[in-house]
Formats: C-alpha cells, sequence, structure tokens
C-alpha cells in the first residue's frame, strides 16, 4: 500500500519536500491507516507531520479521540482536537453535511495556526465510488461524475488510489488499533445505504461495479474542459493558470461563493478567540471587504512582524505551493490593505487586543462539492 501511495502523491503533487501536513484522524480505519503510512514515509517525502482529531458533538467520541492521541504520543507527533458546533450551523443542510462543512472548515482554521499548509483526508477508493453512484442517483454533470478531487487546496486524498480490503489488510498487518464509526452502518444516512444495499444490488449485475465508478470518474476528470489543480496533477513550471475569479464585495458576515471554495465571516465574542488565524477586531474594520486574487507587488505586514513584505516571498516561506497561489482569496480593507491570506498569518491591521468587543474570523474552506454524508 506505501509504495502506492506514494505513486499517488507524486502523479498528483499532493506533497512536496518541507510541507508540514495535519492529518486529520478520527480513529477510524481509512484515517489511522493515513496516519501511519504517511508516518512511514514522511522522511522519504520531506515532510513533518502533526495530527487533528475533531469532535462533532454528536456523540460520545471519547475513546475514539483517546485512541488518536495514544497513537500520536507513539509516533511522537503533536495532537490538537477542535471542537464544533453542527446542530447550530445546519440550516437547511442535513445533518451530515453540516458535520462535513463545520469539520473542513475547523480543520483549515487549526492549519492556519499551526501553519501547515497541506490537510491529509482518509477518503480511499471506495468512498470514490459511493460517491459518484450517490451523485448518479441524485442527478449530476460531468463535473459531478468526477468524484472527490485528490487535491483541492489545502486538502489533499493521499488514500484516493487504494481500496478499503487494501487499508484493513495494512492494519491488520501491522497491528495498528482502530475504532468503528457507528453512522457507517446506519441507514438513515445516505453513505451506508448506498455503501450496504445499493452497491451489492448492482454487483449482483456486475461484480466489479466498483471498479466501473472508479474508472467513470477518472475518464470525467479527464474529460474536463477546464481541470482544476484539484484534479489534474500541475505541471512544474507551467506558465498559464487558470483565469482567475473577479474581485468579491463581502458586506458583511456570512458565507461567499469564491472559485471552488467558500469564504466564511463571522463575527463573535472575544471569548471565541482561537488564537492565530484569520481573526480581526470588528470595531477597527469597516465594510465593505473585498476578496480578490493576488496582484503583481503586493504587500503585507504579517502579525508579530516590523514591516511589510512582499506577498509572494509570504508564501514561499509558508510553502504555499505555486499551482495554489493564484486561487487563494487575497482578503482586503475597504481601503485597499491586505487583512489576510488563508494559508499565511492575518495581517497586523485590526488585531485583536484586551479592548475588543467584536471578533471578526475569517476562513476559507475549499472543498466545498457536496459528498455523500460521511465523518471523516
Amino acid at each position: 500500500m506505501l509504495s502506492r501511495v506514494l505513486r499517488t502523491i507524486a502523479a498528483h503533487a499532493l506533497l512536496e519536500r518541507g510541507d508540514h501536513v495535519l492529518v486529520a484522524v478520527s480513529g477510524g480505519p481509512d484515517s489511522m491507516a493515513l496516519l501511519h503510512v504517511l508516518w512511514e514515509a514522511r522522511e522519504r517525502l520531506g515532510v513533518t507531520l502533526e495530527v487533528a482529531a475533531v469532535d462533532h458533538g454528536l456523540r460520545d467520541v471519547a475513546a475514539e479521540i483517546d485512541l488518536v492521541r495514544e497513537r500520536a504520543a507513539a509516533l511522537e507527533l503533536p495532537f490538537s482536537v477542535v471542537g464544533v458546533e453542527v446542530r447550530r450551523e445546519r440550516r437547511r443542510a442535513s445533518l451530515q453535511d453540516a458535520a462535513r462543512r463545520a469539520r473542513l472548515a475547523a480543520l483549515a482554521r487549526l492549519a492556519d495556526e499551526r501553519r501547515a499548509g497541506r490537510i491529509a483526508l482518509g477518503h480511499h477508493a471506495d468512498d470514490q465510488a459511493e460517491t459518484v453512484l450517490f451523485r448518479i442517483v441524485r442527478g449530476t454533470g460531468l463535473r459531478g461524475l468526477a468524484g472527490i478531487p485528490y487535491r483541492r487546496d489545502p486538502f489533499v486524498r493521499p488514500l484516493l488510489d487504494v481500496r478499503r480490503a487494501e487499508i484493513l489488510q495494512y492494519l491488520a498487518r501491522r497491528s495498528i488499533p482502530h475504532a468503528a464509526d457507528p453512522s457507517n452502518a446506519d441507514p438513515r444516512f445516505a453513505r451506508a445505504r448506498i455503501r450496504h444495499q445499493l452497491l451489492p444490488l448492482l454487483a449482483g449485475e456486475n461484480p466489479r461495479v466498483a471498479e466501473a465508478l472508479i474508472a467513470l470518474a477518472g475518464e470525467a476528470r479527464r474529460s474536463r474542459p477546464d481541470p482544476a489543480p484539484a484534479a489534474v496533477a500541475p505541471s512544474k513550471g507551467a506558465a498559464a493558470e487558470a483565469t482567475p475569479p473577479a474581485p468579491l464585495r463581502i458586506d458583511g458576515p456570512g458565507s461567499y461563493r469564491w472559485a471552488d471554495g467558500v469564504l466564511a465571516v463571522r463575527e463573535l465574542p472575544p471569548a471565541a478567540a482561537l488564537g492565530g488565524g484569520g481573526e480581526f477586531d470588528a470595531d477597527r474594520l469597516g465594510w465593505p471587504l473585498v476578496a480578490r486574487p493576488r496582484r503583481p507587488g503586493d504587500r503585507m505586514r504579517p502579525r508579530g512582524g516590523v514591516g511589510s513584505r512582499k506577498l509572494s516571498d509570504l508564501m514561499i516561506d509558508a510553502k504555499i505551493a505555486r499551482s495554489a497561489r493564484g486561487g487563494l482569496p487575497i482578503v482586503t480593507a475597504a481601503d485597499g490593505a491586505l487583512l489576510w491570506v488563508p494559508g499565511l498569518r492575518p495581517a497586523e491591521a485590526a488585531r485583536p487586543s484586551e479592548t475588543t468587543r467584536r471578533l471578526l474570523r475569517i476562513a476559507f474552506v475549499a472543498d466545498t462539492a457536496v459528498e455523500p454524508e460521511r465523518i471523516v
């Protein structure tokens, strides 16, 4: 399995030497295998790792989190737990979709704080088959048939070419403990129904239906007229980039579509400060803010720095992949001053202080395509 994962990482440019990678681990078999295979390959890849678990507040996950904490300690890796309030964020989305969105946003914030340029998720090839089938049943176009992307910065999926049976075999051979998520067998959720009812039924017609769906996703990615770095490996030194998004006016707190992602702008009490991240004193900022692509000559004073620096230099120092830089939203104040860029420290401007009464938090989640219900 290790060699297959290394080929996937190389083929889709998921990681680069010097990357600091946040590995999202729930304690389930997929994410535990992801953690251990990346740990095995860390020196060969030239990356550093740390581990994060998310508590969605939907059920008691203390045992799973303890398991992840113990494995991180055994591998001598830093470990963090982040909590999210899924029910408060649900609105009109399904519970599991709200959990997914909240989880990705929380991981993105943590990665921003920890200066991690990549977040590794545990989706595998069988997840890909289930996702494609889910989208066919619900109705989709060519883009939906492409399935789960290997990469949509900062998220990467190194296991996407590995089958579930191979993962379980890997865990058994290395005696790696893992937990079971009861939601994976709960027929209330579409993922469970597709996995345990629909796919076995289709396998009666074609025993290789999963392989056919996985191949369909690959064909759809290759056939797309506008292949993005999320689905196709960027070529080193390629001069051409996708047309950058148009500037986006941000008139107040809310969720704003940016390219293939969402900018989440929230107003919170000061007690909700996480430290680091895209947090500002709301009373020291005026509306509107603006999100735009980067421009030649952009400069920003990072929080804690003594002066402004070229944005390009800051991105290089943060090890943000060249192929990803053009698609990141550059959030500016009304006067044009740069405030925040995903993956970088926020600007010194409007830094929260002891007198802050209202906190403004900005986060970017670049993986918003609706997938079947799943808690990684």
